[in-house]
């Protein structure tokens, strides 16, 4: 396994198809910081990002190898298990852009002038931070759901799964049955409204991303 997760990621640097929502990630953060905001709303808007960012990195995982090498990839390891592998290297580089936004968020939101006073602000209230993360790993999930749902092997034809991951996005962060609405709901002010008990859209995702992730390796293997 760990040989193929050194080949999807190398296929998914070579290929270039980071640029896109890396760049994409880093626009739509410092959109959200442009007008000077506290540091829970920053982590939300941060995390929200995330679903976007994530379905379509996913989506660009899942389409950058060639048939050809996939069909010899999986001939080798198995289609599901390269599957797997290849919606894992999706999962971590959302995981690294989160990290990367979380980090952006802390030394640019209001609090104090100073880094160093930031720092010690959130190290003073952690729960802020830790509210924040949690939305931002919750819709790290759905992203990652709404990639394998939306895109090969269980949607093959282009247009239908751009079309349907732009869909999915949408209803991932506005419907109320959505595990990353609830958590930005009851994480963010002015959008409190209804609530999912306690931890509930975390366990909601991650039976999310485990359903979608199960549906895409079956495809793979019936396929490959």
């Amino acid at each position: 396994m760990i040989a193929l997760l050194r080949y999807q990621t190398a296929i998914l640097l070579r290929s270039h198809r980071w640029i896109f929502p890396l760049i994409a990630y880093g626009v739509l953060i410092s959109v959200g910081a442009a007008s000077t905001s506290p540091l829970a709303d920053g982590l939300n808007w941060s995390g929200a990002m995330l679903v976007p960012v994530v379905a379509f990195l996913t989506r660009s995982m899942l389409t950058a190898e060639p048939d050809a090498a996939r069909a010899c990839a999986a001939a080798a390891a198995g289609a599901a298990r390269t599957q797997l592998a290849a919606l894992l290297v999706a999962l971590g580089g959302g995981a690294v852009l989160g990290i990367a936004g979380a980090c952006f968020e802390v030394l640019t939101s209001e609090s104090v002038e100073r880094h160093v006073s930031k720092l010690s602000a959130i190290a003073a209230h952690p729960a802020i931070l830790l509210a924040g993360l949690g939305t931002a790993v919750v819709c790290l999930l759905v992203g990652s759901a709404v990639g394998a749902l939306c895109n090969p092997p269980l949607l093959r034809h282009p247009g239908l799964a751009m079309i349907s991951t732009l869909a999915a996005i949408v209803l991932a962060l506005a419907s109320d049955v959505s595990p990353a609405s609830a958590a930005l709901r009851d994480s963010g002010g002015a959008l409190k409204t209804a609530h999912w008990p306690g931890g509930v859209p975390l366990i909601a995702a991650v039976c999310l991303i485990v359903v979608t992730w199960g549906a895409s390796l079956l495809a793979a293997a019936m396929r490959g």
